[in-house]
């Protein structure tokens, strides 16, 4: 079937397109029919793309816990995960942004969403691992909603297998949109399916599905460099939008001030939302129901500076109705003027 920008799909056929391109329709199919997919090295990036991202790794790790190589026992019966890791070194704003994982992710999510972590895990052997679950905070038995909220993306930065401590995914259970209970977290433990892979290769699903993980049974650790998007009306676990800093934004591509959240129009204040936030943020960076004529390449690459910002200040105290009419106005009759000039919209550029 040929693939049109058709309107009443607002921008999923461009997003699919640029899939198709990657040469991901498979995955996009794993992901329907089995709630997870493993997409490969050469799909990931070039040769040794991971090698990046598990230097930087390492090195963090040898600052904070000591070197692996000497502290190796430091990591005995351990299945640790590390925070809050995207300002720690440059290199992980790139897997931010990588095109398999955000591509796949946007699928599930829309091409508006926001990046909730970045985070890594690290697994010694013994008998720690991750329990039965499915990647929705809220634990009542009723809360999961219909629609997929949030992704998640495992870089295998090391091999895996079930010996060396795997991720496991029950394949089909992102149907069943519920928690799994304490007795099949437990009776599933042993019985999901383990995930071999290659150093380099990728994971990625929904917070449906039910997965964990196997204990590791051989020496060394097992290394894994994690991202996870949202939905942008949900809050993301890791506060990128107060800790982005002007020099971050420039260096990356516009959508990367999307994952940011840095133009989200929430919180309300008592003004309401701030409308520059939602209306007049470059491609890639609004919360509105994404189109076509607002879709953000994957390929975009090029650094973004001059052409955003991080947030500007904004008392959510403060009431002026007749101010918060003037800038509303002012900035519709903006959004109507790039309309019809069919410009896009640059920065903040009205007054708060």
């Amino acid at each position: 079937m040929k693939i049109e920008n058709w309107e009443c799909a607002g921008s999923l056929p461009l997003l699919y397109q640029e899939l198709q391109e990657l040469g991901l329709e498979s995955n996009v199919a794993e992901l329907e029919a089995f709630g997870f997919t493993v997409v490969p090295p050469e799909k990931v990036g070039p040769p040794g793309y991971h090698l990046q991202f598990k230097e930087a790794l390492e090195r963090i790790v040898a600052d904070r816990f000591g070197p692996l190589d000497t502290e190796i026992d430091r990591w005995n019966d351990v299945n640790d995960i590390m925070r809050f890791l995207l300002w720690d070194d440059p290199v992980f704003e790139k897997i931010t942004y990588n095109p398999a994982a955000l591509g796949l992710s946007q699928y599930l999510l829309g091409t508006n969403c926001i990046l909730s972590i970045c985070n890594a895990w690290i697994k010694g052997p013994g008998e720690k691992r991750t329990g039965i679950h499915a990647d929705y905070l809220d634990k009542g038995p009723d809360a999961m909603p219909q629609q997929c909220v949030n992704t998640n993306m495992h870089l295998m930065l090391t091999d895996y297998s079930k010996e060396e401590g795997t991720i496991s995914f029950l394949p089909g259970s992102h149907r069943w949109r519920r928690q799994a209970s304490p007795p099949e977290a437990k009776y599933w433990a042993d019985r999901a399916h383990p995930v071999n892979a290659p150093a380099g290769s990728m994971v990625v699903w929904g917070n449906h599905v039910w997965h964990g993980s196997y204990p590791r049974t051989v020496p060394g650790v097992r290394l894994t460099l994690q991202t996870g998007y949202m939905r942008p009306r949900f809050q993301p676990q890791e506060p990128y939008r107060e800790t982005v800093t002007q020099e971050a934004l420039d260096r990356n591509p516009v959508r990367f001030a999307g994952l940011m959240d840095a133009y989200g129009p929430y919180p309300f204040g008592k003004n309401d939302q701030i409308p520059e936030l939602m209306y007049l943020g470059p491609k890639g960076t609004g919360h509105e129901y994404p189109t076509a004529e607002d879709y953000c390449s994957l390929f975009d690459t090029e650094p973004a500076k001059g052409k955003v910002t991080t947030r500007p200040n904004y008392d959510y105290s403060k009431h002026d109705g007749r101010i918060a009419n003037e800038r509303h106005g002012a900035v519709m009759a903006e959004v109507k003027k790039r309309k019809e000039l069919s410009r896009q919209p640059q920065g903040f550029p009205i007054e708060l």
